[in-house]
């Protein structure tokens, strides 16, 4: 009779063990920080601190854990491995933004001092739809701003003697951050610009 409870207790305990050891484990949380190269609606393209290119799925992320990134955004991201239909993929469970990317600061009103009349002000609006509006300056008009490689691309009309010029001034951004933009060219600073408060 003990044999027979003993056995009973053995091939209960293996069939245990055999039924955890299949239990499928869940997937382990990792971290990783680096910068966004490219950001859809579902989707988050990292290039690792290590230099490694990530892509992690947003799609289905809760947004108060997973917000809303911009192209150059640094990141830290917690993400886990997940099989879906027999693919690997990266799943975000937490993202948070640890440094801004230059899109974040460069939109709004920037001004500076008009050089011929100090109690004046000058400079250049620059609005999230890629439109931009001159302030303070009749005969330049500011029509469209791109950022591309840390440079700032004006597109403008000049209209000054009776003439009208359009062009594009490519702009080094030296100085960009939540109160002030400082652009260059030819090694020169042209614009020391502040963010109208």
């Amino acid at each position: 009779m003990k044999i027979q409870k003993f056995l009973a207790i053995f091939f209960a305990s293996i069939i245990m063990m055999a039924f955890i050891s299949c239990t499928p484990k869940a997937p382990v949380s990792h971290v990783v920080t680096g910068k966004v190269m490219d950001a859809t609606m579902n989707n988050i393209t990292l290039i690792s601190d290590a230099g490694d290119t990530l892509n992690i799925s947003t799609m289905d992320a809760d947004p108060a854990k997973v917000p809303g990134v911009m192209i150059n955004d640094s990141v830290r991201i917690t993400y886990k491995n997940e099989k879906i239909e027999g693919s690997e993929i990266l799943k975000a469970e937490a993202l948070e933004i640890t440094a801004h990317s230059p899109y974040f600061y460069i939109h709004g009103t920037w001004l500076q001092p008009n050089p011929i009349n100090s109690s004046e002000s000058q400079g250049v609006t620059l609005n999230e739809d890629g439109t931009a509006v001159s302030v303070g300056m009749a005969t330049l008009l500011f029509k469209k701003w791109e950022l591309l490689d840390n440079k700032l691309m004006l597109s403008s009309e000049s209209i000054g003697n009776r003439q009208t010029l359009i062009g594009v001034d490519t702009l080094q951004i030296v100085k960009l951050d939540a109160d002030s933009l400082v652009l260059s060219s030819g090694g020169n600073i042209v614009w020391a610009l502040a963010r109208k408060k």
